[in-house]
């Protein structure tokens, strides 16, 4: 199994995500990866390829990851060749994990429409691949259109680099299976919407011919690690509960609070087959326990939350790294 991980994600933070990538990646993890959200204070990033390409100057193993990216927010053209130049940089170590976005806010910022974003979103994703192709692209689009372009650079990775699709709602699952490399489930789902959700995606892509197992399976778990659990339970409960009370709490969210009567405001009734919690014998079972249920076969760690600081995350990393990854490695 490959194992990811998500730093510090406050942007003012940037030397110390930089130093726990640098952490990460001597500790023996696969991957980087950053979220994306605009407006927001102390948490996610509004520029995650600029941070990614900051990393890609001081590694040489992880792979770049966005988890995930809001594309309906960018020209294509623009993300392409981002993409592209972040390729290039990093020697073809990039994964696009690209989703449409839900908040209206962020849309009304950028003075995109919300509406219509799923037909935008599979209109970019063309468009954006045949810029891949090296060749010059002629696009006839009402929004898009472009004549005789090739873009420069080209990406490392041929013929595209990985493009991971992230959404919850049947379209957002079918697009996975039909436009994209994988699905990217997010972090806040129960195991019980995780498998209902995979096994629409394993359908979709057994209609395709595609043996689902040919598929890599990435997942996204936080996760709250300490040298005791006693430790790991008082951080939760200061920074990752506080978190989901704050953020989906009073909205009808899909995957959690009063679309499913998920108390937002209780550790245990969250954590409930959601959350890794623990010194490192527990987190090491809670990821034999979801890798048995769900088999991802990539794993990222979401281990920073509001108000957490970028020392908790360095020793999450280091812990991590010392402690749990070792069990997997064998």
């Amino acid at each position: 199994m490959k194992f990811g991980f998500i730093p510090v994600e406050d942007s003012q933070y940037y030397a110390e995500s930089l130093s726990q990538v640098e952490l990460a990646e001597d500790l023996g993890f696969d991957s980087v990866w950053l979220e994306e959200h605009h407006g927001t204070s102390g948490h996610y990033h509004p520029t995650p390829l600029m941070f990614l390409a900051g990393y890609a100057t001081r590694t040489e193993r992880l792979l770049l990851g966005t988890n995930i990216a809001i594309l309906p927010l960018y020209h294509p053209v623009r993300f392409a060749e981002d993409v592209a130049q972040l390729d290039v940089m990093s020697d073809g170590r990039v994964i696009v994990g690209v989703a449409i976005g839900y908040r209206a806010e962020e849309f009304a910022a950028f003075q995109t429409p919300l509406d219509d974003r799923g037909k935008q979103f599979v209109e970019m994703l063309k468009l954006i691949k045949r810029l891949w192709s090296g060749e010059s692209v002629t696009f006839e689009s009402d929004r898009y259109a472009l004549e005789n372009f090739r873009l420069e650079p080209q990406p490392i990775q041929k013929p595209t680099p990985p493009i991971w699709l992230g959404g919850w709602g049947k379209l957002a699952i079918k697009r996975a299976a039909t436009i994209g490399d994988a699905w990217i489930p997010g972090p806040t789902a129960n195991l019980e919407k995780l498998k209902e959700a995979q096994g629409r995606y394993h359908a979709h892509l057994s209609e395709l011919g595609v043996d689902p197992s040919n598929r890599e399976c990435p997942l996204t778990r936080d996760v709250v690690i300490a040298a005791t659990d006693a430790q790991a339970e008082e951080l939760a409960e200061k920074h990752l509960l506080a978190a989901y009370r704050d953020e989906y709490s009073g909205w009808d969210h899909p995957l959690i609070g009063s679309s499913d009567a998920t108390a937002t405001d209780r550790l245990a009734e969250l954590s409930d087959d959601r959350f890794i919690i623990g010194g490192p014998e527990k987190i090491i079972a809670g990821i034999r326990y979801f890798e048995e249920q769900f088999g991802m076969d990539h794993l990222i760690f979401r281990l920073h939350f509001p108000g957490m600081q970028p020392q908790t995350v360095t020793d999450s990393v280091r812990l991590l790294g010392e402690e749990v990854l070792p069990a997997f490695r064998e």
